[in-house]
């Protein structure tokens, strides 16, 4: 079949790497797949899997120009499956479709958009576009968890539109040798100044609003101020994003910025190293989908920390441990019970969150899932 994926972002992310891993699992089964996203490290990704990329931003959030141009793409290369994700991506690609008479139309928004951190006003009238466009154009909107599935049920999207089908974890990237493994940590330390003997606390994601990073830091501080021992304690920031300087005027003002690295937007070949220079994973997002980076430290067995949101308890299971969301004292004092718990050797047993995700978000089920959705609605 014919496939096309519409994206408004070219950064590295949840969401495009979802993207990245659903085309080329289809181009693998032997479909020709069709990408329209930004111009950006992103779009490198999709043309290195053998996925037909044209790059095309939506610059209004009804963009008439981009719609007419779909329109006739879709009718010229017979898509048969478009399937769009985020807001302004579906409202303009579903309008497009439904005009090309696509026979497939699936959307996805991967964070509900009640629990959005924007201005309350906008995000209300976001939410009642994005459930009538839904609700009138597309097939399927699909969720990543139950949770979400009845957020979006919630927000107005009918449940005969909703289905759930798990992300998944793209594991070929996640298997090293213990000396593969101390050479990335090592590597990594020495490149951000990172003394050997530290106790490296991190997080991976992109600087958002949502993400939670300004209650890590705050976070931090409370567990710094305690001078556990002669611990060295230092915070890693992995990612970019519009919050980056804020994030950085923060560690100034409370003082800890020569033990808080931000790194700044990385490229995805180094996104292992960092995980793997962690001696602990935090994982404080406010809002989410489903958590593509809490995944990944739980295959590679970091101990892992998450906020308590309702999505990340059904992700992680009883294979994590979890703080009170939007709590930076909870967050401080379970850091350092678990650093504790490190220390002496008493954590508990990291392999069933490996377990976990291999059982539950193979790629191989996420892909045959999506498969079996677009030929159901054929």
């Amino acid at each position: 079949m014919n496939i096309l994926y519409v994206l408004n972002s070219g950064n590295v992310g949840g969401m495009e790497l979802h993207s990245v891993a659903l085309a080329a699992g289809m181009v693998k089964k032997g479909h020709k797949v069709f990408v329209w996203c930004p111009e950006g490290e992103i779009s490198d990704l999709f043309k290195d899997r053998n996925v037909s990329v044209t790059n095309k931003k939506i610059k209004f959030e009804l963009d008439i120009c981009y719609i007419f141009s779909l329109y006739r793409f879709l009718k010229q290369k017979h898509i048969e499956v478009l399937h769009a994700h985020e807001l302004k991506a579906v409202f303009n690609s579903l309008i497009a479709g439904f005009l090309a008479g696509v026979k497939v139309r699936i959307s996805h928004t991967h964070t509900p958009i009640s629990r959005w951190k924007i201005d309350g006003f906008k995000r209300f009238i976001d939410m009642k576009i994005y459930m009538l466009v839904v609700n009138l154009l597309s097939d399927k909107e699909v969720a990543l968890t139950e949770s979400v599935l009845e957020q979006k049920n919630k927000e107005g999207i009918m449940k005969t539109k909703l289905i759930v089908i798990n992300n998944a974890v793209d594991t070929s990237d996640l298997l090293f040798s213990i000396k593969e493994r101390d050479d990335f940590r090592n590597s990594t330390r020495e490149k951000y100044s990172i003394p050997n003997d530290a106790f490296v606390i991190g997080c991976v994601g992109r600087l958002t609003e949502e993400k939670g990073h300004e209650l890590l830091i705050r976070a931090f501080k409370i567990l710094t101020k305690k001078k556990i021992g002669n611990e060295k304690f230092f915070l890693m920031i992995a990612g970019g994003g519009h919050l980056e300087k804020d994030l950085h005027n923060l560690t100034k003002e409370l003082s800890i910025e020569d033990s808080v690295i931000i790194t700044g937007v990385f490229s995805d070949k180094d996104k292992v190293k960092m995980y793997l220079s962690f001696d602990l994973f935090i994982f404080p997002s406010l809002a989410e989908g489903f958590g593509l980076s809490l995944t990944e430290a739980m295959y590679l067995q970091i101990p892992v920390i998450s906020s308590d949101i309702e999505v990340l308890k059904e992700v992680g299971g009883d294979t994590i441990k979890y703080f009170n969301s939007g709590s930076a004292e909870d967050l401080a004092k379970n850091m350092e019970k678990l650093f504790e718990e490190i220390k002496t050797g008493n954590e508990f047993d990291l392999s069933n969150a490996k377990l976990r995700v291999e059982s539950k978000y193979s790629m191989e089920n996420f892909i045959d899932n999506y498969l079996n959705l677009y030929n159901s609605l054929l």
